[in-house]
């Protein structure tokens, strides 16, 4: 095959999240979080890529999809995959991280508890769970429907069968049962009610957990005559009854109770994955904390400076000086956020238009516009209302704003909305001088805590005169935009990248060398890739620092020898996209070359004029190339890259940061 396969490509990408959860490098507690990350990953990978495979197998019949792969042989490999990464996740968790945890005082049980262990279990059960678990009796008469992600406990006692729907937000998971000299003792409420079954039922039972994933993917019925939010508020009822993808088990339940839940639930047997016996481990997202403990996590870095904002008694007139260049989350987020409540609260700004992809459910974002809405101004929002598993938090914002005053508009037909940027006009005298942010990341102060992204605060007229014809194109899909310096996807991006990367292959054939580095969190889209494949056999050196997916794999010498592919996974989501072709050709990118994002949405490259950022984005990148610490050859098996750097690339960031803003 000339590609790898898009969902093959992204499990070796959670291969790399298990890196983290091995590496000895990685702080103790830091690591749990990478067992979280990888089950949370793992959890959406099935509801929505494992469940478009057997949808597609089941209704569209065993075709070869664009890379040339059968669903047959996708879910057959997955499943294969999956299940040597989970026995992998499961001897790192019980062999090396819970004994590890015992060595620091923080006794996790889990797995053999002791007889001492339990009696300690079975007191915590009568002070607190005595009343708390009501069985229902399985018969094989009965409609079995198990809800999405929830934890089952299937109890078998003689000849009959139960089930138990373990509410983890009303018994939490994990109960701390003491805390003395110096070690905490946890247990996970599973365990409390296995301990305890026999109190529960009247007698001794096996018990066995069973988890269902199901097809998370919205099916919007076009044939309703009814508004997008209603469509998508009706569809969202269905993730629970959605198509199953996947049935987890305890692999030591015998087959014949397996098969029989199996049968009841209506699967077939692909759809069957064994595991150990606890399962939705990215609940250890909330595994408590041990602040007494620092060594066991990641030194808190103070949040860097933007000082000559942090020193202006006048942001509009600094912004106007010199665009405002920042990079998350070495820096806070509230230097845009407070921007917009200024913009909200000021009189003489006059209009706010924002796109909204991810928005949190506190949002300063969201509560700043509605500010600006009741005081008023005219607040335009474009609210995507499709971005999956976010739907309720971008509607309930939507009509929120809607009730203070501001136009919001729910999505493009046939484009999903994938800018994250947002245009300010304010009254200056006798004219209006508009201030943008355009950013990589999304306008969500919660995850820029997490995701590396870089933004830039801006009164350039490069900027938001072509940010001005985007906003008049998302409140009116007829009109027709014309952009002059943003490269924005449908319209002209894909041509730019094209005419970039066809101006270098003819340097190249003219004896130039050339040297082109590309950061994105995917690289999907096949076009793209037999581009990059061209430039490199005729001589073009293609730097990628690739996160996630990646088809491209080699088929020529020269393709091995001049593209290099590495991927960097570290406390931080690599989140941000440079296209870096040349000193007159730098981009930053809220859009990943991928086919829906150069194709089917609405997405926005811009440049980055300043040299001092140009630099800076040109060493991130030349140094997440050589990291060996953090960065992995994708087309050699995640190996590590070999460098001899002391410092990760996410701490030499966070000093290339320093300086910039020393400057």
């Amino acid at each position: 095959m000339n590609y790898i396969d898009r969902d093959l490509s992204w499990l070796s990408f959670n291969a790399r999240i298990l890196q983290e959860v091995a590496s000895k490098s990685v702080p103790l507690m830091e690591r749990l979080k990478f067992v979280a990350i990888f089950s949370s990953n793992l959890e959406e990978f099935y509801k929505v890529r494992v469940a478009s495979h057997r949808f597609a197998q089941k209704y569209k019949g065993d075709k070869r999809n664009k890379y040339g792969y059968r669903p047959s042989f996708i879910l057959q490999q997955i499943n294969t995959i999956v299940s040597e990464q989970q026995e992998y996740l499961g001897k790192l968790f019980f062999e090396e991280l819970v004994p590890q945890m015992a060595s620091e005082g923080i006794r996790f049980l889990c797995g053999n508890i002791g007889a001492d262990d339990r009696r300690l279990i079975e007191k915590h059960f009568d002070e607190f769970f005595s009343d708390a678990f009501q069985l229902i009796e399985i018969t094989n008469e009965q409609e079995l429907h198990l809800k999405n992600q929830a934890i089952y406990q299937y109890v078998i006692a003689n000849d009959k069968r139960y089930q138990l729907e373990m509410d983890y937000k009303k018994w939490g998971r994990f109960n701390t049962l003491s805390n003395d000299d110096n070690t905490s003792t946890i247990v996970q409420v599973d365990d409390i009610f296995k301990y305890n079954v026999h109190k529960v039922l009247g007698q001794e039972a096996d018990v066995y957990a069973v988890k269902i994933s199901r097809d998370a993917e919205l099916y919007i019925d076009e044939e309703q005559d009814i508004s997008i939010v209603k469509k998508i508020k009706k569809s969202l009822k269905k993730r629970d009854t959605g198509l199953p993808c996947r049935l987890l088990f305890n692999e030591n339940i015998p087959f014949k109770h397996i098969n029989s839940l199996r049968k009841q639930l209506d699967l077939d047997m692909t759809s069957l994955i064994a595991g150990g016996r606890y399962h939705n481990y990215y609940d250890f997202f909330s595994f408590p904390e041990f602040k007494d403990k620092p060594h066991l996590y990641y030194p808190v870095e103070e949040k860097l400076p933007v000082k000559r904002l942090d020193d202006s008694k006048d942001w509009y007139q600094s912004v106007k000086e010199k665009d405002v260049f920042l990079s998350f989350p070495y820096q806070s987020f509230d230097y845009v956020t407070r921007f917009l409540t200024m913009a909200a609260e000021d009189d003489a700004v006059e209009e706010i238009y924002t796109t909204l992809y991810r928005v949190s459910h506190g949002s300063e974002v969201g509560l700043a516009l509605e500010k600006a809405a009741q005081k008023g101004k005219k607040v335009f929002v474009l609210s995507e209302v499709l971005a999956r598993f976010d739907e309720e938090s971008n509607i309930y914002w939507g009509e929120r704003l809607e009730k203070a005053g501001a136009i919001v508009k729910y999505g493009i037909d046939n484009l999903k909305v994938h800018a994250k940027v947002f245009l300010v006009k304010r009254r200056e005298g006798d004219t209006v001088q508009s201030y943008a942010y355009l950013g990589t990341g999304n306008l969500n102060e919660k995850t820029a805590r997490i995701y590396a992204d870089h933004g830039i605060l801006t009164a350039d007229k490069r900027y938001t005169d072509d940010l001005n014809q985007v906003f008049m194109f998302l409140q009116d899909e007829d009109y027709q935009p014309h952009f002059k310096e943003l490269l924005v996807a449908p319209f002209v991006l894909r041509k730019k990248l094209y005419s970039l990367l066809n101006k270098s292959i003819k340097k190249a054939t003219k004896g130039e060398k050339l040297e082109l580095n590309i950061k994105l969190n995917s690289l999907e889209d096949i076009k793209m890739i037999d581009k990059i494949r061209e430039a490199a056999d005729i001589g073009v050196r293609i730097n990628m620092v690739v996160r996630g997916i990646c088809c491209y794999s080699p088929i020529s010498e020269q393709q091995a020898e001049n593209i290099k592919v590495v991927s960097v996974i570290d406390k931080f989501l690599e989140h941000t996209r440079i296209y870096h072709f040349d000193d007159d050709h730098v981009y930053l990118a809220s859009a990943d070359w991928m086919t829906r994002n150069l194709s089917a949405r609405v997405e926005i490259a811009f440049p980055v004029y300043d040299a001092e950022a140009k630099d800076l984005l040109r060493q991130q990148i030349d140094y997440q190339l050589n990291d060996g610490l953090k960065g992995r050859n994708i087309n050699e098996d995640n190996r590590y890259v070999k460098g001899n750097n002391k410092l990760t690339s996410q701490l030499f960031m966070f000093e290339l940061v320093t300086k910039l803003m020393e400057n």
